[in-house]
């Protein structure tokens, strides 16, 4: 994820430039960009030389459109952005339930019953770093904590959020039958474990309900539409500066559709992405804190961390 200081005006510039390499998006607009230069230079050039006597559109239609399509705009941009800031709010929701779990754990596990304490530490981050490549749909590169045959379990498992959630409500049922905790205490704790359930639920619906084919297919033709016939009603009275004119509407109507695309799902490896790993580690280090259990990878080094991007 970028991080950077929104505050720095003098130094827009040099971050715009420093995040060109990390940023899909800057590329891809990039790209438009050259062929709605292209596009017009030569559609300009000829509507100047060959058919200024016979060509001429009033601007009052372009304005029209215009406020129809920025409408639709605007409803992409905040549509996707909700969708963005939904994930966020689900693993915000995760944190704040985790340090809960950790909290009344902490209080009902005796402190000289450190394997129980590790048990938690290791699925609840086990839990956190499957959901965060699950929704990357890339199951295979997580790299869990536990017993060899915790983690063949885990990595044999079609969905492994569920199974990671299956060690957590055993562990805590065996802990009341074992009298160690009372109905009261059960209750609480697993209403905090479906806590971590809802989470799931959340960003999966985001993950695999994508906004409506029709919408996306109709707001993607209505811009190239109305950018391919912005020349005719702008030469008249720009003539070659229809050529920076159609570039900076270009920038506007391309840029917002192409961050829009990315925000849509936020759960994946693009620079404007949520740093779910990133979390997850959060998570962790909550836990070993809370629980004094210390959970790490061998050599004593964070199991998975996102490179933030300091801007």
């Amino acid at each position: 994820m970028i991080v950077y200081d929104s505050q720095k005006w003098s130094w827009f510039f040099l971050t715009l430039i420093k995040s060109f390499k990390h940023s899909y998006n800057l590329k891809y607009l990039l790209k438009f960009l050259i062929y709605s230069v292209a596009y017009t230079s030569v559609v300009t050039y000829v509507l100047i030389n060959y058919l200024s006597e016979y060509f001429h559109v009033d601007t009052v239609f372009f304005s029209l459109i215009g406020v129809i399509l920025s409408l639709f705009v605007v409803f992409r941009m905040n549509t996707s952005y909700d969708r963005w800031w939904e994930g966020r709010r689900a693993w915000g929701s995760l944190i704040n339930n985790s340090r809960n779990f950790s909290l009344q754990l902490n209080a009902l596990i005796p402190k000289s019953d450190l394997t129980r304490r590790r048990y938690f530490t290791k699925h609840v981050y086990n839990f956190c770093l499957s959901l965060t490549w699950h929704l990357r749909d890339m199951n295979e590169k997580a790299e869990y904590v536990g017993t060899k045959e915790e983690i063949k379990k885990l990595r044999g498992a079609k969905h492994h959020p569920d199974i990671a959630m299956t060690f957590l409500i055993g562990e805590v049922e065996k802990m009341y039958q074992e009298k160690l905790i009372n109905e009261f205490d059960k209750k609480q704790l697993k209403e905090l474990l479906e806590g971590f359930v809802d989470v799931l639920g959340i960003c999966e619906r985001i993950k695999k309900s994508p906004i409506p084919f029709s919408h996306t297919t109709f707001i993607k033709l209505f811009i190239l539409l109305y950018l391919a016939i912005l020349p005719f009603g702008l030469v008249s009275e720009f003539h070659y500066l229809t050529i920076p004119a159609a570039m900076v509407m270009s920038f506007a109507m391309f840029g917002i559709e192409v961050v829009s695309e990315e925000v849509e799902n936020p759960f994946g490896l693009d620079a404007n992405d949520l740093p779910t790993g990133t979390l997850s580690e959060t998570i962790r280090e909550n836990l070993n804190e809370i629980l004094n259990t210390h959970i790490r990878m061998e050599g004593d080094s964070p199991i998975f961390k996102e490179a933030d991007i300091m801007l």
